[in-house]
């Protein structure tokens, strides 16, 4: 039997190993994550978002985080799903849809009338299946160049444009 509950602060080790897992690949893939930002981001005074874990016999085996948005161009509630990942040994058996599931019906009851979200192959085919799907060019400002762009408000529009940052910028570590 599956169950699908809010994560908590004694989920932390799991956690971090299926984060370690998720990232292998990826440029974060060797960077250090500190235990306590992420004890600090889902369970301490203000919550960036709800993570939820599904587990199977005792065994965490997935997590989802949700996240309540609003749309101006619908003028309406919704939630941003993030962070869907399932142990590769258990994926293919409905854990995502069921992850799924329950952020839609969270979400619901926080009034959000929608959700979106985006993500690698398989999740990307439940949405598909179900959602209306678009080509986003989604983009991230990260590492030394989010600190040089931070840096430049305030300034003449003139500066700003002049002081952009290299794009290899969001590659370093922030100092």
């Amino acid at each position: 039997m599956l169950c699908v509950r809010r994560a908590t602060a004694n989920d932390i080790v799991e956690i971090e190993r299926m984060v370690a897992d998720f990232v292998k690949g990826h440029p974060a893939e060797n960077h250090p994550r500190a235990p306590a930002a992420l004890r600090a981001a889902y369970f301490g005074e203000q919550p960036v978002a709800h993570l939820l874990v599904a587990e199977r016999r005792g065994a965490i085996v997935g997590m989802a985080q949700w996240r309540l948005i609003y749309d101006m161009f619908w003028g309406m509630f919704g939630a941003q799903a993030e962070w869907l990942y399932v142990k590769p040994e258990f994926r293919g058996s409905g854990i995502v849809a069921a992850l799924v599931a329950r952020v839609c019906s969270e979400a619901s009851e926080a009034g959000a009338k929608f959700v979106q979200g985006s993500g690698g192959e398989a999740p990307s085919k439940l949405y598909e299946r179900v959602a209306i799907g678009y080509s986003d060019r989604a983009c991230h400002l990260s590492g030394k160049a989010f600190q040089v762009f931070a840096k430049l408000d305030g300034l003449p529009v003139r500066e700003i444009v002049r002081g952009l940052p290299a794009k290899a910028l969001g590659l370093e570590p922030p100092e």
